[in-house]
């Protein structure tokens, strides 16, 4: 049984914690999109209804935002705005984004704090939080349990294609929506492609829709976790 939700300050993030008295459960950490909270996707701890007992966190990215959401590193928001508006998605697969390195120490501070082995921790994420869940199983020091990409996109192939095969056998989940305005279903399968020729195991799920997270995806994910 888990016990009630609290905040935790972990490597200077804060977070909403779902605890598991069992020490050896997996956790798993959520990260939010790009001008949501640590709030956006905790519903997902009592959504996913997976058999096993999980452990799960839920930071905030580093950066405040205007207008009250967080981001994990600074967006071009007028070039997104374009590409919406031109319905040609941006391709950001050409290298590492102002502010990564920055968003990457801070979560690696973190998860540091947050002291899990990498073989009973999942990375998760979400749009931005995908892109970051990514980036820390690569530079991982082993393969976490597993990696969940929900409506991520390709960023940086050099640094992926570097990365990833040293991490072979390493366990992903991938969702996209087929007709994502925001990051387009193509970089969805230019990422699992470059993941499956690194030797990763895992698909990319396409579902009909946009940018989200949609209910029928959620039984798909409780049983990949079930799996671990």
């Amino acid at each position: 049984m888990s016990l009630e939700p609290r905040l935790v300050r972990l490597g200077g993030l804060d977070a909403i914690e779902i605890p598991r008295p069992d020490p050896e459960c997996l956790t798993v950490v959520c990260l939010h999109g790009y001008g949501a909270d640590m709030r956006d996707l905790a519903p997902l701890a009592s959504e996913i209804l997976a058999r096993r007992p999980l452990r799960w966190y839920f930071p905030d990215a580093p950066e405040a935002l205007d207008w009250g959401g967080r981001a994990w590193f600074p967006i071009d928001a007028a070039a997104f705005e374009e590409a919406q508006r031109t319905g040609r998605p941006r391709d950001l697969s050409g290298g590492e984004p102002d502010g990564m390195a920055d968003a990457r120490a801070e979560l690696s501070g973190f998860l540091k704090e947050l002291g899990v082995p990498w073989e009973r921790l999942v990375l998760m994420g979400f749009s931005q939080g995908a892109m970051m869940a990514v980036d820390a199983a690569l530079r991982a020091p082993r393969a976490p349990a597993g990696t969940a990409i929900l409506s991520g996109t390709l960023l940086d192939r050099a640094a992926l294609a570097s990365l990833a095969p040293r991490l072979r056998g390493a366990r992903f989940f991938q969702s996209h929506g087929s007709a994502d305005p925001i990051l387009g279903f193509a970089q969805a399968l230019a990422l699992e492609t470059e993941l499956k020729a690194a030797g990763w195991d895992g698909s990319l799920r396409r579902f009909e829709g946009g940018h989200g997270i949609p209910p029928e995806l959620l039984p798909e994910l409780g049983a990949w976790l079930d799996g671990l």
